[in-house]
């Protein structure tokens, strides 16, 4: 039984560059991250028919989406993910091609209306029909925009009111596909949205105490390289001596997710906190639980680039405010600091040559 339905489709503009220039792993994590954020931010009780890689397709049995309820939609779930994309590129103490073009990602919006079959597979519905066709057809056009909403003329002639809250500046335009034929809708370039949204939140930052002593040694090897080898958690059991396994909360590491470090005889938490990128210095902090012994104590790496390949880095623990870090604890902390960083020196030397 055929019936009448609203079709929205969300479809992320620069996927298939995305993946294929950068990290698998990471890129995909970030897609599904993006994906999900438009899923939440469903506000008009739109099923969603199918993940299409880089695109979600809605809809709607019965009455049109009213015109403002479909630019409200489109606003809120472009807002959202631009905001996401911004907390990505805060939090992101990876430097890998994936989280750090990820802000280069964009959205853009197709809205159709007519009639749709739904065909039930076990628990799962597809809709399908001629007009499904149409507005997967109309994810390719000539819009010079990468972001915009699409609005097709038969949906917008079945809306009685084409009043919305959102200033947009529509524009007419057409496109012919074969088999489909010609297909005349109306467009608005959603630019002036994403420069509305916000600046990601800042982060609160702890007062740190950290320890006038220092580890400090000179690495023939790129800085970047020095601290994406740093950060890397899985790399991690090639310079930390007596390090077991290791896992974290989510593929991708970040500001304050968690990991996990197992030794022998003791399991210790590390959090990322902190991290300062410059052209010839980065400075990057992580707290460390020690749970067993009621331990919370701050590390602090400082990249510093003599030449483009040689670096200094130096290294430091300390306390945050409110906890203290005995002295004990630091001594032996550094003691095994510097012997785990020279063999990072090591580590990192040869992985170079």
């Amino acid at each position: 039984m055929a019936l009448n339905a609203s079709i929205f489709i969300a479809d992320i503009s620069g996927y298939t560059e995305f993946l294929s220039s950068t990290e698998l792993e990471h890129s995909s994590h970030i897609i599904n991250e993006l994906l999900k954020v438009l899923v939440e931010s469903n506000t008009t009780d739109l099923t969603l028919a199918e993940i299409e890689g880089d695109a979600l397709l809605f809809y709607r049995t019965g009455e049109p989406l009213s015109f403002d309820q479909m630019t409200h939609q489109a606003v809120v779930m472009f807002s959202n993910f631009h905001m996401r994309l911004k907390i990505i590129e805060r939090d992101s103490i990876c430097q890998c091609g994936a989280c750090q073009t990820a802000s280069n990602l964009s959205l853009k919006f197709v809205a159709h209306y007519g009639a749709i079959q739904e065909i039930r597979i076990s628990n799962f519905v597809k809709a399908s029909g001629m007009d499904m066709i149409v507005a997967h057809r109309l994810m390719k056009n000539n819009i010079a925009s990468r972001e915009y909403i699409l609005a097709t003329s038969k949906y917008l002639d079945a809306v009685a009111d084409k009043t919305t809250t959102h200033e947009l500046n529509w524009e007419h335009a057409s496109e012919e596909y074969p088999t489909v034929g010609t297909v005349p809708f109306q467009y608005a370039g959603l630019e002036s949205v994403r420069d509305s949204v916000p600046p990601a939140p800042e982060r609160d930052q702890a007062a740190v105490n950290l320890d006038e002593r220092s580890i400090q040694l000179d690495i023939a090897s790129p800085m970047s390289h020095l601290y994406q080898t740093l950060v890397d958690f899985e790399k991690r059991h090639f310079w930390v001596e007596g390090l077991r396994d290791g896992h974290g909360e989510q593929p991708i590491d970040r500001l304050d997710t968690k990991h996990l470090c197992i030794f022998d005889d003791v399991t210790i938490g590390i959090v990322p906190t902190d991290r300062e990128i410059t052209e010839d210095s980065i400075r990057y902090a992580e707290e460390f639980t020690i749970a067993d012994q009621g331990v919370t104590g701050i590390t602090e790496y400082g990249f510093e680039r003599l030449e483009p390949a040689k670096t200094r880095l130096c290294c430091r623990v300390g306390e945050t405010a409110g906890t203290v870090l005995p002295k004990s604890v630091a001594d032996a902390m550094l003691a095994k600091m510097k012997n785990n960083l020279e063999l990072f020196k090591e580590y990192c030397e040869q992985d170079v040559n």
